[in-house]
Order: structure tokens, then C-alpha cells, then sequence
């Protein structure tokens, strides 16, 4: 345990601290808030998936399953990394504000119960749902699945356009990823270790950090992203939260949400793309998806190449790897590209 975490156990004791595999706790906590059925009892509650920010549960009680987010002042998978524990109820705000858009609701899962107190979520199981992280072991996506993933996010553009009331910041989650991804991946002295995923790594890194010119792209590109924008943002579009379930892909893990730049959202998942090896032909069929709907926003073309090629960047020498196998000079060569989409404005320039 890590001693962020002992210290905010030790500093809240009363707060419904809950973890996988504790029955007896779980049943207590949904028993107080009123979500479990006369007689329902609790079976089982063990992880779901491999989330990076919160505690994630699969709960199977003697009538249904469903699935339960708690956040904690801590990234679960980085527990010594803190993180805001308002990012709850951020989350909560961005499912209440798209309920009114089928469009967008429809692909994501049905909300069963909240607690702000608790920064808990209680949401629809997606039996057998597997995320798409698999595609950075060569899965593919298909053409019917790239129309959702562009329709979806065209739909939740559309719908939140100029209507940032009430305002959903979500500043300190914002705060955090803007250092993961526009300052710790350039820090020469961040600490982290890049040869084991590929040698030579560490030597491409040092040179991309010691580059001025790029260097002051990044830094207007991270200016660009603590600005408020205009159209409400997923904020973290990318394969984690993608599901494939039996009825067609849906998507999860909006706690990085707020009003923004739409270009954010393609772009990290025209940055995905190109991390997991699909052709471009994947992300242009979803940037032209995107585009062609009815009141889609207009695209800014280099906003959405400097977006994605930091996000490409970061995933490659920041903290937040990606389940990639080691490789032998691809990630240096794809860092290379990164620079340049970024420098050129081109997010074509992330493929050979």
C-alpha cells in the first residue's frame, strides 16, 4: 500500500473505503445507500478491467450484476500519484448532462445510482464487454465500429455546443492530465525508465526534450488545453474506453470531461490509432465520419494534429504506457513522426 493511500485511510476513517473481494464491506455500504433490493444479497465483487483512475468493481449479487466506480485522492493504478477526488462527481454532472441525448446516452452505460459523499457510481454491467485495448495487440476495428466510435462523438459535440450551463471545468482533473501530458513526458529529469520498452528509447526521449522548437509547440498546444471551449469533451477517447459488447461498441470513463475543443476528442483517438498500428485509412474513415454529420462542428486541422501528436508523445515516454509489446525502433521512429505532426500541423505525418 502506498503511503498516499495510509495517509488518506488514516485522515478519513469514516469515508466507505471499499476494495475488491470485501463482501461484507460492499453490502454494508450499498445496503446504507439504498441500492440493494429487499433480501438482495452481495456474492461477489472483484476488479473490472484494468482501470487506470478508479477503484472499478464487477458486483454480483443474488439478483443481477452491475458495475460500481468508487474514486479515491489517488490514481488507482499510480496510487502514490494523487488525483482529485471531485472527479466523481464531474463524471456524475457528464452523465446527467447527456440523458437527454440518445445519441450519446444510448452508447453508454445506464446509470443505477450516485453518491457525491461516497464517490461512488453505480452503473449497467456490459457482460463479456471486452475494452479495445486489444487493438494494440492487433486487433482491428471494423468499418461499422469506426462509424460509431465518429458518430458518438459528433453527437455529444452537437448536442453540448455553447452550452456550458450549468459549467462542467472539472479544473484539477484537467490540471493533472495537463502534466502528464504536456510537462512530465518533456522533464529530462522525470525519472522514468524507457529502455525496456524499447532500447535506444531513453536517447530519442533526451533528444525530443532538448528540442526548443518543439518544446514551444507542446506549451501552446497544453495553453490551448486549459482554455474553456465551446462544445462539451469526453476528454480521454482513446481504446480504455471503447467496449465492445454484444450490442455494438459503447463507451465509458468520461472523468476527464469538460467544455473544450472538439478537436481533443478525435484527436486523441486519431493518436490511438496510429499507437496500435491500424492503417491511417482507419483514422481518416473516422476524422470524415465525424465530419459529415449534420451540424458537426468544423475541424481546426492542425489544432487536431498538435492534439494528437502529444498524445502520441506522452504515450510513449510518459507515464501512462499502453499494453505494447517491446519493440526495436518503432516507438523512436513513431516519436519522430510525432514531432513532426506536431512542427507541420499534419496529423498524417504520425504514418510512414
Amino acid at each position: 500500500m502506498s503511503l498516499l493511500r495510509k495517509e488518506w485511510m488514516a485522515r478519513e476513517p469514516d469515508f466507505p473505503w471499499l476494495e475488491a473481494g470485501d463482501v461484507a464491506g460492499l453490502e454494508s455500504v450499498l445496503g446504507e445507500l439504498g441500492w440493494l433490493k429487499p433480501g438482495e444479497r452481495v456474492r461477489s465483487a472483484e476488479c473490472a478491467g484494468e482501470g487506470n483512475m478508479n477503484l472499478t468493481l464487477r458486483v454480483i449479487t443474488s439478483e443481477r450484476s452491475f458495475v460500481l466506480k468508487q474514486a479515491r485522492p489517488w490514481v488507482e493504478k499510480y496510487p502514490e500519484i494523487a488525483a482529485p477526488w471531485e472527479r466523481s462527481c464531474v463524471e456524475q454532472a457528464f452523465y446527467a448532462r447527456v440523458a437527454e441525448f440518445p445519441a450519446v446516452a444510448d452508447r453508454m452505460p445506464h446509470i443505477f445510482g450516485q453518491s457525491e459523499s461516497a464517490r461512488i457510481i453505480v452503473m449497467e454491467d456490459f457482460v463479456d464487454a471486452r475494452d479495445l485495448t486489444s487493438l494494440y495487440k492487433g486487433d482491428h476495428l471494423d468499418d461499422e465500429e469506426l462509424h460509431i466510435l465518429a458518430s458518438y462523438l459528433r453527437a455529444l459535440h452537437v448536442a453540448t455546443e455553447d452550452s456550458p450551463t450549468p459549467p462542467l471545468e472539472n479544473r484539477e482533473m484537467r490540471a493533472l492530465n495537463h502534466e502528464h501530458i504536456y510537462v512530465v513526458p518533456l522533464d529530462s529529469e522525470n525519472g522514468l525508465e524507457l529502455d525496456g520498452y524499447e532500447p535506444g528509447l531513453e536517447d530519442a526521449a533526451r533528444r525530443l526534450q532538448a528540442d526548443e522548437e518543439f518544446r514551444a509547440a507542446v506549451a501552446s498546444t497544453g495553453e490551448r488545453y486549459l482554455a474553456d471551449a465551446r462544445h462539451l469533451v469526453h476528454g480521454d477517447y482513446f481504446p480504455g474506453s471503447w467496449l465492445r459488447t454484444a450490442g455494438g461498441i459503447r463507451i465509458i470513463d468520461p472523468e476527464f470531461a469538460f467544455f473544450g475543443d472538439p478537436e481533443l476528442d478525435v484527436a486523441c483517438a486519431t493518436a490511438h490509432l496510429a499507437l496500435a498500428g491500424r492503417p491511417r485509412a482507419d483514422a481518416e474513415r473516422l476524422i470524415d465520419v465525424y465530419a459529415s454529420g449534420t451540424g458537426a462542428p468544423v475541424l481546426d486541422a492542425a489544432r487536431l494534429a498538435r492534439y494528437a501528436a502529444i498524445e502520441v508523445v506522452r504515450r510513449l515516454i510518459g507515464v501512462a504506457q499502453l499494453p505494447i509489446a517491446a519493440t526495436r525502433g518503432e516507438r523512436a521512429a513513431l516519436l519522430a513522426r510525432a514531432r513532426n505532426a506536431m512542427l507541420g500541423a499534419r496529423h498524417e505525418a504520425l504514418w510512414p
